[in-house]
């Protein structure tokens, strides 16, 4: 599946980035002055990741000055806050990069984290619709609206399909593994990071061989890459060069993963959704409804129990997990009159908004609505 066209069995979605807009919700009260300048980052075609190490490089300053709220799909148009830690307003205003742009918003004391962000405003164009299609989108809606959706992680969460499989290996202490499936395995890729990825698999061990031809543009790669050419059997230290909040993402990939599956457990069981399912993490308490069978089940063939999730080889990246919404109601849910869809004038489109917390996923909204 492409990350720049989705498609479910009634319709497309994503198939340009002006077709899924995401704008934050945030609570913010700038100042005048302060150590942190706040910015909006406006990036098409950009994960909030790479745009953020670009801009960083591009003031001559640590990707660890700047901070932000939550991450942003890449084949979209999405509108972010961010905080840049003494870096001047002027430097950051004129850093030039395709598709990105950058507006100051003020200052403050304090960087932005995940708690400074309420939910985010989508507005979403459906394509490749029949009227019929649109009936039953439109009556779906009114379900979703006074029942909610199930709350599963969204395709984002897994990045390039190798998010989870490395977070499992760092729980492991795999990092060896990690690794591998870090520079070997990804989906939904163009072909030059796809011939990379497959010489790098034939090529295991010889770090310095891989990265002569390994692409700019895969820059976390690169910086393992460039520490194992130097030290090249310390893999928790390869692993370290990436931003901590980064490996983060990979053991979340991984939690979020069995999440879903025992949600999915559950909902195939015919089971009414109780309120919340624990993420699993070595806090977490599992009892014997269906959704901790699956979750034993899952840990148990991964060879991890929850202990396993303080991550004893990486500590830093210990998580002790927490309660998650098992269904969500969308906020100001619409849908625009039906027009001629020009990418395929033999079909109709819709345009979508609404608002959603923080933490779910538009896309599995949509899957609801196609349901």
């Amino acid at each position: 599946m492409s990350a720049a066209s989705v498609a479910v069995s009634s319709m497309r979605f994503k198939q340009i980035p002006e077709d899924f807009k995401v704008d934050e919700v945030i609570k913010l009260k700038p100042k005048k002055s302060g150590d942190y300048a706040y910015f909006y980052l406006t990036k098409k075609n950009w994960t909030t990741v790479r745009a953020i190490r670009e801009i960083a490089q591009a003031c001559q300053a640590s990707f660890k000055r700047f901070k932000f709220a939550g991450n942003k799909d890449r084949a979209a148009i999405t509108k972010q806050a961010v905080s840049a830690f003494k870096i001047p307003p002027e430097v950051l205003q004129n850093v030039k990069l395709k598709d990105i742009q950058i507006k100051i918003i003020g200052f403050g004391e304090t960087p932005l984290s995940l708690g400074t962000l309420e939910g985010n405003r989508f507005e979403i164009v459906l394509r490749d619709l029949t009227k019929l299609n649109i009936k039953h989108i439109t009556l779906n809606a009114k379900r979703v609206t006074k029942s909610g959706f199930p709350n599963y992680f969204g395709e984002q969460r897994f990045g390039g399909g190798n998010t989870a499989l490395i977070g499992r290996e760092i729980v492991r202490g795999y990092f060896k593994d990690a690794v591998k499936y870090l520079l070997t395995y990804s989906s939904n890729e163009n072909t030059e990071s796809v011939k990379a990825r497959k010489f790098a698999e034939e090529n295991l061990g010889s770090w310095n061989k891989i990265l002569q031809g390994w692409p700019k543009f895969l820059g976390l790669e690169a910086s393992v890459l460039n520490y194992l050419v130097r030290i090249p059997t310390d893999f928790a230290g390869a692993l370290r060069n990436i931003p901590k909040p980064i490996r983060r993402i990979y053991v979340h990939g991984y939690q979020s993963y069995l999440w879903n599956k025992g949600v999915e457990a559950v909902l195939k069981s015919k089971t009414k959704l109780k309120k919340t399912y624990p993420i699993p993490g070595f806090k977490t308490k599992l009892g014997n409804d269906k959704f901790s069978q699956e979750i034993k089940k899952l840990l148990f063939a991964d060879g991890l129990t929850l202990d396993s999730f303080r991550c004893s080889r990486m500590p830093e990246l210990a998580s002790e997990g927490v309660d998650r919404q098992a269904t969500v109601k969308p906020k100001k849910l619409k849908i625009g009159k039906p027009e001629t869809d020009e990418l395929n004038t033999n079909k109709l489109k819709v345009k979508l908004t609404f608002e959603l917390p923080k933490g779910v996923y538009a896309t599995e909204l949509i899957r609801s609505l196609d349901g």
